[in-house]
């Protein structure tokens, strides 16, 4: 579907060809370039990178994995339509591990993970203030990877990370047509569950994360059905 308009995110140096491709891939379905029922020509993006359609095709087979993309025999690779249920499912799983990972934390009473929350968010305000929307999707999710990643438990970040692709799509649509609005709503939801934190308040605390993860979900929801025309 390259021929509808230019599409070409640069590669990162990491350590694969196969990881550049899909980062670019990533990027391109979670930006609205290709949408449900899209082709993903393999040779095409090969040419386009100037790598081997092997490397594209493990990148691809990752997205499929991650039951992204669906690949149909002799007609290649689709991008599948996530139905809402899988949403749901996925908002389930997150909200679950994300509950377990905070309750562990508190747990600790580590300061110090609080100064890395506050880090978080302060960037991005800054990020948000800039106008920058890429930067503002990085920092503002950094706020829930520090989390998975402080919980002590190795487990949680490993699994959301298999269901990151998804949830950066929950959070494009969530966006919709009141970007700024919802982003400053999400900061200042950031910034009461740390205030909470600091005051110790654990019980206050878990009701704001998952007050924030619910209407998260309820921002989805509105502006799946309304792409949907429901």
């Amino acid at each position: 579907m390259l021929e509808k308009k230019e599409f070409l995110v640069p590669l990162f140096e990491k350590t694969s060809r196969a990881e550049n491709v899909y980062e670019a891939i990533r990027r391109g379905i979670i930006s609205g370039y290709w949408k449900a029922g899209d082709r993903i020509n393999d040779a095409e993006l090969a040419e386009k990178y100037g790598v081997s359609r092997l490397s594209v095709r493990e990148a691809l087979s990752k997205l499929v994995e991650s039951r992204i993309l669906e690949k149909i025999h002799w007609k290649g690779y689709y991008i599948r339509q996530i139905t809402w249920e899988e949403f749901e499912s996925i908002f389930e799983i997150r909200q679950s591990l994300e509950v377990l990972a905070l309750q562990r934390i508190m747990t600790r009473g580590d300061t110090s993970i609080v100064k890395k929350l506050e880090d978080a968010v302060d960037k991005s305000q800054k990020d948000l203030e800039s106008h920058n929307t890429e930067k503002f999707m990085k920092s503002d999710f950094a706020f829930h990877e520090i989390l998975y990643k402080e919980s002590g438990n190795p487990w949680i970040p490993y699994l959301l990370s298999i269901a990151k692709i998804l949830i950066d799509i929950f959070r494009t649509i969530e966006k919709g047509d009141e970007y700024y609005k919802v982003a400053e709503t999400s900061i200042s939801e950031h910034r009461l569950i740390i205030d909470m934190m600091k005051k110790k308040d654990n019980k206050r605390t878990l009701e704001n994360l998952i007050q924030h993860l619910k209407n998260h979900k309820e921002r989805v929801f509105k502006e799946y059905n309304k792409k949907a025309g429901k």
